[in-house]
């Protein structure tokens, strides 16, 4: 059978229809023989392709996508690139990037094209009464210092006697005598302050506490410093006679010292001197609400 070749155009027979006749191999390879579009090399290759190399397509892109965005500004006249493109101007339906900046476009609508799209009015400054243009009528002051001028103005005719109220309500008083009513010594405070110090208040504080418990519990009631009873005592837990240190007290220490109830509260037990002894945190905790000792005969 005779077929022509689709490389040198000879013709040459063959026992085979083929659908892409070549008479040889070099003519086959000749077929792929490809130039690329961005540097020129010859480089052969199997599929069409419009450059050699990955890198190459992508210069080839970047260049067709710069040429496809040139422009000429209408204003004055200078080339440019834009820096994108819709839809519809990369298919050409729309004209896009007629001018290179801002400036350029105000340029245009300030001197051909459209005018500008806006209007100018008088208003009259309610302040300093001065006549000045304004692109809205709702513009009451002609600058800033007339606006805040008139907010000082309404602010203090508007809100004097406010002002004068929290004045007086936030203005330092002297401080007067007061009696402390837990120590009851004297000290220059004000009508609201009860206490001398803040040791004074936290004892108050645990005296009330204790207070409500035994009226709770229906017993007497006397205000006991456990200081006092401590050094009454010696430091020396009342119970197993071990010595202790002042430092461990309000720890969770095995020796720390603890106020305790000789006739416990549950027993019936008053909160007086004559009902109280130091002990150790272990030995309060051991005796629990059971009854041990005596109560002593002096405060």
């Amino acid at each position: 059978m005779e077929l022509v070749c689709r490389c040198c155009g000879k013709t040459f027979t063959a026992n085979y229809i083929a659908k892409v006749p070549y008479c040889s191999k070099e003519c086959r390879k000749e077929s792929r023989r490809q130039t690329c579009k961005e540097c020129g090399k010859v480089y052969y290759h199997s599929s069409k392709s419009m450059c050699c190399s990955k890198e190459c397509l992508d210069k080839y892109r970047n260049r067709i996508s710069i040429e496809k965005r040139k422009r000429v500004c209408e204003t004055c006249g200078k080339e440019f690139i834009m820096p994108y493109m819709s839809g519809k101007g990369k298919r050409g339906e729309v004209k896009e990037g007629r001018f290179c900046s801002k400036k350029c476009y105000g340029a245009w609508l300030s001197g051909q094209g459209k005018p500008k799209m806006c209007k100018v009015y008088f208003p009259i400054c309610e302040v300093c009464g001065k006549t000045f243009t304004a692109r809205s009528n709702r513009k009451r002051f002609c600058s800033r210092d007339c606006r805040l001028k008139y907010g000082r103005i309404s602010y203090y005719e508007k809100h004097e006697e406010i002002l004068k109220k929290l004045r007086e309500e936030y203005e330092p008083k002297p401080k007067t005598k007061q009696t402390c009513k837990q120590c009851g010594n004297s000290f220059m405070g004000h009508t609201t302050e009860s206490y001398c110090s803040d040791i004074c208040r936290r004892k108050a504080k645990q005296g009330r506490k204790a207070k409500r418990r035994a009226e709770k519990a229906g017993v007497y009631y006397e205000p006991v410093d456990p200081l006092k009873v401590f050094k009454r005592d010696g430091w020396r837990c009342q119970l197993c006679g071990k010595k202790l240190k002042p430092k461990h007290r309000g720890t969770y220490r095995d020796d720390a010292p603890e106020l305790e109830h000789i006739i416990p509260w549950a027993q019936g037990g008053e909160h007086s001197y004559r009902n109280t002894q130091l002990a150790c945190r272990k030995c309060n905790e051991e005796k629990g609400s059971e009854e041990m000792g005596q109560l002593r005969l002096f405060g």
